[in-house]
């Protein structure tokens, strides 16, 4: 599903226009982002729970230059399937 896909079902599941939709929809992603960004967790029930995490320094191997790098630490956002989710994608059949 596109982000216009999306869009188009939710403004008809809703009763909004596709303006209000996508509005509502960017909304939230903003702040959720802006959750994250701030170390902060959240879970959307029956989805699953997002979460950062800060990965320490890493040293790596360059065989360019054929010496080690150190890569900084960062923050990375991990994500934890809810138990509705896990069990909606258990019992799908490939076709």
């Amino acid at each position: 599903m596109t982000y216009n896909e999306l869009i188009d079902q939710l403004s008809e599941e809703l009763n909004l226009t596709r303006a209000e939709t996508k509005d509502l929809v960017d909304k939230t992603v903003q702040e959720l982002t802006e959750q994250l960004g701030q170390g902060i967790s959240f879970t959307i029930p029956d989805l699953g729970t997002f979460k950062t995490k800060v990965k320490e320094v890493q040293k790596v191997y360059n065989p360019h230059y054929d010496k080690f790098m150190l890569i900084p630490p960062k923050r990375v956002v991990e994500f934890a399937p809810g138990k509705n989710l896990k069990d909606n994608l258990k019992f799908i059949n490939p076709e």
